[in-house]
């Protein structure tokens, strides 16, 4: 073992070449994933215990994209005569999140000598050209390897060690200073997280991840359905994903196909998600660096979320050939952006054509508005592109351009969840428009998510003398709001918020407010309405009317449910 202040002197020099091409992905062997994984369990590389290495502080200046609090505490660790279980999670923490190279003693201390040799040999580790000043060999990966919290509702208890999401990917924005490469693979980024929490957890026959990136959807599909098969355009994605399914210990369960979109997918299925390259990216040959006529139909700057297409062409084709793809009873869920403005339709009529298609229900969650100038700045910062640089100037041209050209004047972001009725009458179509939220869903946002839909369904083949004849319940969590002016006995304006659900906030009258506060389940909304027309002295026939419309307003936002027998 070498000398501590030996290994911290080469330590605090990362990984700084100025990559211009990814490195070859490493075919490891499925012994070699197995040792990997039974490793990093032994280490307790999870979320949790590298918050307890280095502290709330520095896990939130890892939230911010800052990496640098984190290597400090993890070279010091290995400097200090820290206990040993800290010294290996830091190593690991240097290798496979922090792009820090660590001694080839370190990385056998904490992976174990044979593993690490394997690793060496296989590909996946590497020696630098920096030495420490002694001589000492130094590793670093070519893959990042990091560990995440699984989603609620997830299936757990599998195997050891399997609380904790592992997943490979190339190393990006966090640790290298670079514009990215255009075949980059992305690992757990915000719209990923998003996905798994959307992504409904009941067990099912076949699933499918469309553009699956680096397996992360994949392998936590494989948790519930008996088969799986993940596809991808991008043959760097797909030998990527097979680590991370290997790793995960699924590779029985998981197919992985390439191909673009639907195409390497004739089954139908149960359930099936996608990520899918969303971003709406410039595509004149200028802003891709290839010649070809204005509108051609070019590979986008980055893989991972440009799809090629002008506008939001593929969100358009994902939404309207899934039902093609599914099975009754059957739910896709995907996440997306779209255009407004120019007269554009909305995610909800694509689904306007084809018998199937009329079969399939279509709720579409808008969580966000980006005006094109936000939209730029944002998607740009992502692809590593420094600020101000020339190329950022020159992208921020190209995009707004773009945009301007095709009369576009906001993009929304959203969640569209499908479900496959076999029925047109039961097929609805529901946009819901949020500007924060969602809010606290103890039983996860799937579990909510699926229950919306289940009421939207019900809504619509209900009729009004259906829901006059319905007992509603409150839920726990709505509070209501009075405004008042000072002095005043009478409110202005009465509020009902929800505080799990999209955390939505609505106006109330006091009719309605009067109805919510005995919605126990006892009383039909007939009943309530009579009593209600009689104390206000308003017509009965009326305000029944009156409080069956707000009704389908609130019922599949949660903030009331019906209540069966």
């Amino acid at each position: 073992m070498q000398r501590p202040d030996a290994r911290s002197s080469a330590a605090t020099r990362p990984y700084d070449g100025r990559v211009t091409s990814l490195p070859p992905v490493p075919a490891l062997s499925s012994a070699t994933l197995d040792m990997l994984a039974a490793a990093l369990t032994r280490a307790h590389y999870t979320p949790a215990a590298l918050r307890g290495l280095w502290g709330t502080d520095v896990d939130a200046a890892l939230e911010a994209n800052d990496p640098a609090p984190a290597r400090r505490r993890c070279v010091r660790a290995l400097a200090a005569e820290a206990p040993a279980r800290d010294r290996a999670l830091a190593a690991i923490a240097l290798l496979f999140l922090l792009d820090t190279p660590v001694s080839v003693d370190d990385a056998a201390l904490s992976l174990g000598a044979d593993l690490a040799a394997r690793l060496t040999e296989e590909g996946l580790l590497v020696h630098t050209a920096a030495e420490a000043p002694d001589g000492t060999a130094m590793l670093r990966s070519v893959l990042a390897l990091t560990a995440h919290p699984l989603p609620v509702g997830v299936p757990r208890g599998l195997a050891p060690g399997d609380d904790t999401l592992l997943l490979v990917a190339d190393h990006g924005t966090l640790t290298r200073p670079d514009a990215l490469d255009g075949d980059y693979v992305l690992g757990c980024g915000g719209a990923g997280r998003t996905l798994l929490d959307l992504t409904p957890r009941g067990p099912v026959a076949l699933a499918a991840d469309i553009g699956t990136g680096c397996g992360i959807q994949a392998v936590l599909l494989a948790r519930h359905a008996d088969r799986v098969i993940a596809t991808d355009l991008s043959q760097r994605a797909l030998d990527i994903a097979r680590l991370t399914v290997g790793l995960a210990g699924v590779g029985d369960r998981v197919e992985l196909r390439r191909g673009s979109l639907y195409e390497p997918l004739p089954e139908k299925v149960d359930l099936l998600v996608s990520n899918p390259p969303f971003v709406i990216t410039p595509r004149s040959p200028e802003a891709d660096g290839r010649s070809g006529e204005a509108g051609d139909e070019v590979p986008g700057l980055f893989g991972y979320r440009d799809g090629g297409l002008t506008g939001d062409a593929i969100m358009r084709t994902m939404v309207a050939s899934a039902p093609e793809h599914l099975r009754d009873d059957g739910t896709a869920v995907m996440l997306g952006n779209w255009e407004h403005g120019g007269g554009r339709d909305l995610p909800t009529a694509w689904l306007d054509g084809g018998a199937e298609a009329r079969r399939t229900s279509a709720m579409v969650i808008e969580r966000q508005r980006m005006r094109p100038a936000a939209y730029a700045r944002t998607w740009i910062r992502d692809g590593g592109v420094a600020r101000a640089s020339a190329r950022w100037h020159e992208d921020v041209d190209r995009w707004l351009t773009d945009l301007e050209a095709r009369d576009v004047d906001e993009v929304g972001f959203g969640w569209i969840v499908l479900h496959r009725t076999g029925s047109a009458e039961a097929a609805v179509r529901d946009l819901a428009q949020i500007e924060s939220g969602p809010g606290a869903n103890p039983a996860g946002l799937s579990a909510f998510v699926a229950a919306r839909l289940a009421l939207l369904e019900w809504l619509w083949e209900a009729d009004d003398a259906e829901l006059v004849g319905t007992s509603f319940q409150l839920a726990p969590d709505v509070t209501e709001h009075r405004h008042l002016r000072p002095g005043a006995d009478d409110p202005t304006m009465i509020t009902v918020e929800q505080g799990g659900g999209l955390a939505q906030t609505f106006r109330a009258d006091p009719a309605l407010a009067g109805f919510l506060g005995v919605c126990d389940g006892t009383l039909t909304l007939g009943q309530t309405a009579a009593a209600l027309a009689q104390l206000l002295d308003a017509d009965a026939a009326a305000l029944t009317a009156q409080l069956t419309g707000q009704v389908r307003t609130l019922v599949p936002a949660g903030v009331i449910v019906p209540v069966t027998d």
